[in-house]
């Protein structure tokens, strides 16, 4: 696992995070800002915002908290939560966005590397498969990770060692 840590300072402090769940999400890799493109992960410390990690189309991995730390990633639902972002390919609006998810985009090197953050987590904090959900699972407000994210690939490279 290819791992960069780029701290982001928003969300409780170390500690506070005892996790109990995962919730998967998805953003585009680089967010369209008019004349200056932004990566996910300083999108989201500029709104005040974290996950604990960035899962790269490449395979490569951005932790941004420390999972002993609360993150902003679910409002309603960040206590004893881990956080993960699924990073669409591209540079993205909320509208291209949207459309890419409903279509399959994580491609083999992002799965591999999402499976192995994924179940380390699993098996550190014994999370089982009904407590690993989508963003779109606790609120109707966001769509992420989309119809196009491989849940059934995804679950049994995690808890069964299939596929992935």
């Amino acid at each position: 696992m290819k791992i960069a840590h780029i701290p982001n300072p928003f969300g409780r402090r170390a500690g506070t995070n005892e996790p109990e769940r995962i919730v998967i999400h998805s953003m585009g890799e680089f967010i369209e800002l008019g004349e200056r493109d932004m990566p996910a992960w300083m999108y989201l410390e500029r709104l005040e915002l974290s996950a604990h990690a960035h899962v790269c189309p490449s395979g490569v991995i951005v932790k941004t908290r420390d999972s002993d730390q609360g993150a902003w990633h679910a409002k309603g639902h960040n206590a004893n939560t881990l956080g993960v972002e699924v990073l669409v390919p591209g540079v993205h609006t909320y509208a291209t966005f949207l459309e890419e998810i409903r279509n399959p985009y994580v491609d083999e090197p992002q799965l591999t590397a999402l499976v192995e953050l994924v179940r380390e987590w699993v098996e550190r904090f014994k999370i089982t498969p009904d407590r690993v959900v989508g963003h779109d699972s606790l609120t109707s407000r966001k769509k992420d990770p989309g119809e196009g994210f491989p849940w059934e690939t995804f679950l049994g490279a995690v808890f069964d060692g299939t596929g992935g």
